[in-house]
């Protein structure tokens, strides 16, 4: 150990839990006060601590501390799992939650991570109280939330590039950044009555998916690049008519109604609006849960910009017309990926029920369609008539049938009689 340079001390330091880290100012007098320069802290929970308040305390200390050291903070981890603790971690959930977190971002830390692990998650987030304020920091690029609330007022940091959330419930009627670029959200609860405005002048990629409640208001994200969408199965955006499909086209239920009139207001979609300007879609859902897609693309939606597209399932409707609109309104799009793995419903290649364009040829920018199946069943079959009947000739569709065993696949030759 004495042959290590002194540059290399906080270095190694910071890849140790905070308590063993501070632990190793004991060790020779020129580790005294390394761990007040290590680049990283990591804060969590370790046997000993005999209550809430005497953890409390040392986190308070170690964040003060850390703050007068002479090099600035790079990130600081909160990694808390309720099994770790030795007695009800409660009171250190909600002092991190309501006080640590902005006393690390005090630390003019640049990145900052928050992850809560209960034993039984259910509704541990929507326990919290509310956020007692907004973050404030002028140096804080990447925060990485998982299972608190939160408002979405990141407004006081104007360097914020980079916001990952995992299972929060969110707050708020809006989410307004001039510096973010990433923004992932998965599993996270929005409301569930009105939906949430994104509008984001930087943001290059978009994750969101699996998502409680009403699908956001994607207004603004004009610098968009690549977007990943996938609705879950406890998404606010489904018909509560009888028939769903009927509530696509013009005889719809009061919702869908109201839904229709406020779209008609804004003058375009919920959804593929904000998305337009991506270069690379993926967009899924399974086909019971795929409603404000549908619902959308009677918009008929442009994308200029769009090169590559990934659909599942829930694009299937008889005589897809949703995909021939997606090809028709995309006049840069060079590869098309259909996932078909849903089990096979005979429905699905049945009369088709949402005609979205007159019939028209598909233009010559798609160079390739890719399908990507368990079994080259009646459906695949009816997908190439019809891409076929649009102007797809069989040699730019390629179909990769998957085996359900890791690591089998296989290109299927499309060279076949469809009849």
């Amino acid at each position: 150990m004495d042959g290590l340079l002194d540059e290399l001390l906080p270095v190694i330091v910071s890849f140790l839990p905070a308590h063993d880290a501070v632990r190793t100012c004991v060790l020779a007098k020129r580790w005294r006060h390394v761990w007040t320069s290590a680049p990283a802290i990591r804060i969590t929970a370790v046997k000993g601590f005999r209550s809430a308040d005497q953890f409390n305390r040392f986190v308070d200390r170690l964040l003060l501390q850390r703050r007068q050291g002479p090099r600035p903070l790079e990130s600081c981890e909160f990694n808390m799992i309720e099994s770790d603790f030795e007695f009800d971690w409660s009171a250190c959930v909600e002092h991190i939650y309501l006080h640590s977190l902005h006393s690390a971002l005090q630390c003019n830390v640049q990145s900052l991570s928050c992850h809560f692990m209960a034993t039984d998650p259910t509704d541990f987030a929507e326990d919290l109280p509310d956020p007692a304020a907004p973050f404030l920091s002028h140096h804080i690029q990447r925060l990485q939330l998982s299972f608190i609330r939160s408002s979405l007022d990141f407004s006081g940091c104007p360097r914020l590039l980079d916001l990952q959330m995992h299972e929060c419930v969110i707050l708020a009627d809006s989410l307004v950044s001039n510096s973010l670029q990433y923004l992932s959200m998965s599993c996270c609860q929005l409301y569930m009555r009105h939906r949430t405005s994104i509008s984001l002048p930087h943001l290059v990629r978009l994750d969101f998916t699996d998502c409680f409640g009403k699908m956001p208001l994607f207004e603004s994200l004009p610098s968009l690049e690549k977007a990943i969408v996938r609705i879950g199965e406890f998404t606010g955006d489904e018909c509560d008519g009888s028939d769903s499909v009927c509530c696509l086209q013009e005889n719809a239920c009061w919702e869908c109604r109201f839904a229709f009139e406020f779209t008609a207001d804004r003058g375009r979609s919920y959804l593929f609006q904000g998305l337009s300007r991506a270069s690379h879609l993926e967009l899924s859902a399974s086909y019971d849960h795929a409603f404000i897609f549908q619902r959308d693309l009677k918009w008929r939606p442009k994308f200029p910009m769009l090169k590559t597209l990934v659909l599942d399932d829930w694009c299937l409707d008889a005589d897809l017309s949703a995909v021939i609109l997606f090809i028709q309104q995309s006049p840069n799009l060079e590869k098309l990926t259909l996932e078909l793995f849903e089990e096979f419903d005979s429905s699905m290649v049945s009369e088709g029920s949402n005609h979205l364009l007159p019939g028209a040829s598909v233009p010559d920018h798609l160079k390739m369609v890719e399908i990507k199946c368990e079994t080259v069943d009646v459906r695949v079959n009816k997908i190439l008539k019809i891409l076929n009947t649009y102007g797809v000739s069989l040699d730019r569709i390629y179909i990769r049938q998957t085996d359900t065993s890791p690591g089998c696949s296989a290109f299927v030759s499309t060279g076949f009689n469809l009849n």
